[in-house]
């Protein structure tokens, strides 16, 4: 086995202790703020940004980058506190399920995305010029492209 050279490797390690520190950071204060886990806040933002603030089960698993059976238990606590409804589609054969954001739901991402936005700006975004965008626009889409 050949290890990548120690430049890219270093760089692979910086991404990943990043990635860690502001996911911390994200996990942190939607827990303490609003009571939220993160990969709540996740699915709640798919949602939002999803066209009718509903997904297919499978397209939500995707956007979200997780596991359906992860996604279903997350969907139960979610469901639990009336943030999403799973509903069976009516423009198929009643198989898939769809799961919609309530009012509630908006309402809880609405408070939490003050903070979630505000750590990602400070933590991230602000810190980045417009050639770092660029960049990290180029590096990202060569990783997806990789997989």
């Amino acid at each position: 086995m050949t290890l990548p050279d120690p430049e890219r490797l270093e760089a692979w390690r910086s991404f990943r202790v990043a990635h860690a520190a502001v996911d911390k950071m994200l996990t942190l204060a939607l827990q303490e703020d609003h009571d939220l886990q993160l990969p709540w806040f996740e699915v709640l933002d798919a949602l939002v940004f999803s066209d009718e603030g509903s997904l297919r089960f499978n397209e939500l698993a995707e956007r979200v980058m997780t596991h359906p059976s992860s996604l279903s238990r997350q969907l139960d606590k979610l469901e639990k506190r009336k943030l999403v409804a799973r509903e069976k589609s009516v423009l198929d054969d009643g198989r898939a399920i769809v799961v919609t954001l309530t009012p509630r739901g908006h309402d809880a991402w609405k408070q939490a995305s003050l903070t979630y936005y505000r750590i990602v700006r400070h933590a991230f975004t602000n810190t980045l010029t417009e050639t770092d965008v660029v960049a990290l626009h180029r590096v990202f889409s060569k990783v997806l492209e990789a997989e």
